[in-house]
């Protein structure tokens, strides 16, 4: 499960890099686009404006630039204004003069159609108090460029040149790099899926050969401990027990508690994978808090259930058990003197469940909470205090809780610190 996680990010992670680039590239291109038709709209309407519609019947060219200009030019546009004999007829527009008061100078409407004296008076004093100098304009009768232009007299002409065509390339541009882009998405996403296993490989190699390492090193370390802890005990039958066979026996059984624990870690994180079933949460919780009720009470501690029943998740019993018996083991080992250990087990909506150990831990404020999941960390709380383990049954839980589809943290408030899991 842990490598199928890891391929998912992988694959989500370097497919979010390819919209980026597509966005990256897109965009720029689009706004280009749309710079350099607004440019030519402009210049081609004041190029009218400014001959009083009288254009060249014959046909006008700037002349041919090479290098580096002609490439700017080709790119950004240049200033130039190119006319065919054609043009006469093909260019859809029409002029109106506003005086100071906003009131008719006069009109021409000699190239359009589909506007009279009305509409155009009325679309040229509307533009006539926005703010913008040159734009697009939108109406019944079409899309439309339009230009505002001050002469000497006091009279403003505006001008306006149908844009329609021009607008629609732009949106088929626009819709046809997206489809384009999205295409291209969808299609490189499979890619990277169906290469995702071969470019992990190496890492799950990787994996798989530390896993195998610390199965194999923990079954052969067994045999060397079992030997030192009968040698000692036929030395405590022959000799009696004193302070030296005491503490060989004590670290040997701490040995090969790592041992246990070492080889538990390494086969929760394997990728089998697990059914998935209906438990009662309520009767595995019960069972295991009851389990460390004695120990708990011998150190002086006490503890507290609050334990909804009938709470059912989708789960394998073995692994939850397992969860539970290592958060309420963690939570008395750590817990403050004449402390109190909380279990809470309550529904979460209609078929979740929430699962709250806590423990008194007033020197919690002092480490951060998301480190007590990583293996073999232990604050400097639990170095000093003597306490048994070694920092890898948290990280074990947070294991078991990612292969039964659950989510687990960790906070500290008021004393208290609390792990929490949700299914």
């Amino acid at each position: 499960m842990m490598i199928r996680k890891l391929q998912r990010k992988f694959i989500l992670i370097t497919g979010l890099a390819v919209v980026l680039m597509m966005v990256c590239f897109l965009l720029p291109l689009n706004t280009l686009n749309h710079y350099r038709v607004g440019q030519k709209l402009r210049r081609t309407l004041s190029y009218i404006i400014e001959k009083d519609e009288k254009l060249p019947y014959e046909q006008s060219e700037p002349e041919s630039e090479y290098g580096l200009v002609a490439w700017w030019e080709t790119v950004f546009g240049s200033d130039a204004v190119s006319f065919t004999p054609e043009s006469r007829y093909q260019l859809r527009y029409f002029l109106v003069w506003l005086d100071e008061e906003g009131n008719e100078a006069d009109i021409s409407l000699s190239h359009i159609a589909s506007v009279d004296q009305a509409a155009a008076v009325e679309q040229a004093r509307s533009v006539l108090g926005m703010h913008r100098q040159h734009g697009y304009l939108r109406t019944d009768a079409g899309d439309y460029y339009f230009l505002k232009t001050e002469e000497g007299d006091g009279h403003t002409v505006v001008g306006f040149l149908d844009c329609s065509r021009e607008l629609d390339s732009l949106s088929l541009f626009y819709y046809s790099s997206i489809g384009f882009a999205f295409l291209m998405v969808v299609v490189l996403l499979i890619i990277i899926a169906f290469l995702s296993r071969r470019a992990m490989q190496p890492y799950v190699d990787n994996m798989e050969s530390q896993r195998e390492f610390i199965t194999n090193a923990g079954h052969e370390l067994k045999t060397p401990f079992a030997i030192i802890s009968a040698n000692t005990e036929v030395l405590e039958m022959l000799n009696g027990k004193n302070e030296w066979t005491e503490s060989i026996l004590s670290q040997v059984a701490r040995g090969t508690s790592l041992i246990n624990d070492l080889i538990t870690l390494s086969r929760t994180t394997e990728a089998a994978e697990i059914v998935l079933t209906d438990v009662d949460l309520s009767e595995v919780t019960a069972q295991s808090a009851q389990s460390f009720r004695t120990v708990i009470e011998q150190q002086g501690k006490h503890l507290e259930c609050g334990i909804e029943e009938q709470v059912t998740v989708k789960g394998e019993q073995k692994l939850l058990t397992e969860l539970v018996n290592i958060l309420v083991d963690n939570a008395a080992k750590y817990c403050d003197e004449n402390g109190t250990v909380r279990v809470v087990l309550k529904k979460r909506g209609r078929s979740g469940a929430q699962l709250m150990v806590s423990n008194d831990f007033r020197d919690g404020s002092q480490e951060e909470c998301s480190h007590y999941f990583q293996r073999f960390y232990r604050g400097d709380t639990s170095h000093n205090s003597g306490k048994s383990g070694y920092g890898i049954g948290l990280s074990m839980a947070q294991s078991v809780t990612e292969r039964l589809k659950g989510k687990i943290s960790a906070g500290w408030k008021k004393g208290v610190i609390t792990f929490t899991v949700v299914f």
